[in-house]
């Protein structure tokens, strides 16, 4: 821990991440030998910390625990996705609040516009190498971004076993504070 160093961290519904990590997994056969792997297999190794990003809910913990450190923002993907404008500007407040919103905002928003446009969902699947090797013959690297669409995978049953979890490490005060994807 850098006092000098700020850190940014993203926090992601869990069950939107299964299911984007679940894609991400399927479509790199070279690094992860599972394009054959079913989401229900899948599932089992995310909810048990067996992927190679490790415990989702250990690692959202330790985060949330140092959400409140000066040089720790917090943020949550569903809100980027909401307001990206206000996102960005955030971000830049935090990284130097003296210099970088006046940058951006400057010269009728000329900077801030290029970041919203080469940021876009639509500006990276239109560049794909930019952000990953190839993929050939397996879904796009950049998918869809959206929030919400767990359930085009998972169960009823694969959803409260997200929940138990959440309950089990998180208050009910943190899981309000993630916002309502986090508690049922």
């Amino acid at each position: 821990n850098d006092s000098k160093a700020k850190y940014i961290f993203v926090a992601r519904n869990p069950k939107d991440c299964v299911v984007s990590f679940y894609h991400h997994t399927v479509g790199f056969p070279r690094h992860y030998d599972f394009a054959e792997g079913t989401f229900d297999t899948y599932f089992n190794l995310f909810l048990n910390g067996k992927v190679d990003s490790g415990d989702y809910f250990d690692f959202l913990r330790k985060w949330l625990d140092r959400k409140d450190d000066p040089n720790m923002l917090f943020l949550k993907y569903e809100e980027g996705r909401k307001d990206t404008r206000k996102y960005i500007l955030q971000i830049a407040e935090f990284l130097d609040n003296d210099v970088y919103p006046a940058r951006l905002l400057a010269d009728d928003e000329k900077i801030l516009k290029l970041v919203l446009e080469h940021s876009s969902l639509e500006a990276m699947k239109q560049h794909p190498r930019r952000w990953c090797s190839d993929r050939t013959g397996y879904k796009p690297f950049i998918r869809k971004g959206s929030t919400g669409g767990w359930d085009e995978l998972l169960t009823e049953d694969q959803e409260e076993l997200i929940q138990k979890r959440l309950d089990e490490v998180f208050t009910k005060e943190e899981l309000e504070f993630l916002g309502e994807q986090y508690h049922s």
